[in-house]
């Protein structure tokens, strides 16, 4: 791993998070655009991103669908270390849901996938994507149930619920892929210069979206730290060592390692605050990781990214 690249896309990613920080206090955005921005990525952007990334790609089925699967083993073992941690870290029963599904479900969207895209090449855009393709079930599934109020009456799996926008282009994408599916030049340009807004727009709103945090209340909890080195640090470290025990290919563990080594998503705040949960947790520990990741995520590519 070339740490220099490393540094100078973090400076980049981080570059962008901290103007969308300043958008926010200057009151130029705010929580209703950031909703409206966030929407559009997700339902338009991201997805011509993810279109885009895999054409001209050589179709190779069995990659892909290993990927698929690898990314499903992953999210059950990920699912079983949150329990593990949650367990022999003492985290306060208050907590520990939501400490269980922090460590699950990273930003591997906004951060994750253009990171790899920026250090790995488009390929790895899309690539990245296939090995969370998990995310959307088990976060329907696993983080649903987990986050249930507690009134004897868990929300029973529709499978409407999955038919989110990021799922269904996934989806699209892989079929597309597994056809290999090339669209005429215009197309593909015009893909390209809309897809190209996902990175900018991403760490613009997530900028944004921690200027919202009370900072004082965000750096002062114990646990936010006690999840940030569980998340940023074993979680990575113990995949790393998996993917080197099951023999996985040096680029494919690469891969892996640094989708484990995300920092929080806000998938799980807003869906914290949709079971009318406390959130104060999930808010800090986001804000408090998104911010050491950028000291993490460098240590990492020194001791195990190639």
């Amino acid at each position: 791993m070339d740490v220099g690249l490393l540094a100078r896309t973090l400076i980049q990613l981080y570059g962008m998070m901290a103007l969308g920080f300043v958008l926010a206090k200057a009151k130029i955005l705010d929580d209703h655009v950031n909703r409206k921005l966030s929407a559009m990525v997700v339902t338009a952007v991201y997805p011509m991103m993810l279109l885009c990334s895999m054409m001209g790609q050589p179709g190779d089925r069995l990659e892909a669908l290993a990927l698929l699967g690898a990314g499903f083993g992953m999210y059950i073992a990920m699912i079983l270390f949150g329990k593990a941690a949650g367990w022999l870290l003492r985290v306060p029963p208050e907590k520990r849901r939501e400490f269980e599904c922090l460590m699950v479900f990273g930003n591997t969207g906004f951060i994750g996938a253009p990171l790899a895209q920026s250090l790995y090449g488009d390929a790895a855009f899309f690539q990245m994507t296939l090995l969370n393709f998990a995310y959307y079930f088990f976060y329907n599934t696993y983080a649903v149930s987990t986050l249930s109020p507690d009134t004897g009456e868990k929300r029973k799996f529709r499978l409407k619920d999955l038919m989110t926008p990021g799922f269904v282009m996934t989806l699209l994408a892989v079929v597309l892929y597994l056809v290999s599916f090339d669209a005429p030049p215009i197309v593909s340009d015009m893909l390209y210069m809309v897809g190209s807004m996902t990175t900018p727009l991403s760490m613009i709103i997530l900028g944004s979206s921690l200027a919202m945090y009370p900072f004082l209340q965000s750096i002062t909890d114990p646990w936010s730290y006690v999840y940030c080195g569980a998340k940023l640090l074993i979680l990575p470290a113990i995949t790393f060592f998996l993917c080197r025990l099951l023999q996985v290919n040096a680029y494919f563990g690469d891969l892996a390692v640094l989708s484990n080594a995300m920092p929080a998503g806000s998938m799980v705040l807003m869906l914290a605050l949709q079971m009318k949960r406390d959130s104060g947790f999930i808010s800090r520990s986001i804000f408090v990781s998104t911010l050491l990741s950028a000291l993490s995520l460098p240590i990492l590519a020194i001791l195990f990214l190639h």
